[in-house]
């Protein structure tokens, strides 16, 4: 088992040079990312933040939509209490009570730039959405690893 980790660490500086080598995308063109992977979202040219899933499409997609709410659009959300400088109050209540400020910040990842990387394997995923992080430094901004 600890052949595998050490097997996948090993894959994680080719990863980040096949993720830099992609193109960034629009936001409404998520049905070119992979399935499977880590993304990463850009704006002004600056990566910052990265998630990973196996729906990538569909997670893409989510951050963005005007449908979305704060369980399946969390990066808007998360720009969202940045720029309200992390209010008080539950989510919910954060939710329901800047609802425009919201939509705002939905708009604003969807004039978002992406890339996004096919990573099927699950460890490797988990790896390499850290160390993503890390190397391009969106933590602690927008990226955490704060347990819930």
């Amino acid at each position: 088992m600890a052949k595998d980790f050490w097997r996948a660490v090993e894959k994680m500086k080719l990863l980040m040079d096949e993720l830099k080598d992609t193109r960034e995308s629009r936001w409404d063109e998520y049905g070119e990312a992979p399935q499977r992977g880590v993304y990463v979202f850009y704006e002004n040219g600056e990566a910052i933040y990265v998630g990973r899933s196996n729906t990538t499409r569909r997670r893409i997609r989510e951050h963005g939509a005007d449908s979305s709410g704060r369980h399946s659009a969390t990066f808007a959300f998360r720009l969202l209490r940045r720029e309200l400088n992390d209010p008080k109050g539950t989510a919910q209540d954060i939710e329901e009570t800047y609802r425009e400020e919201y939509r705002q910040q939905r708009a604003r990842v969807r004039a978002m730039t992406f890339k996004a990387v096919s990573i099927p394997d699950q460890l490797e995923q988990t790896l390499f959405e850290i160390y993503a992080i890390l190397e391009m430094g969106t933590a602690p901004e927008y990226n955490d690893f704060e347990t819930h």
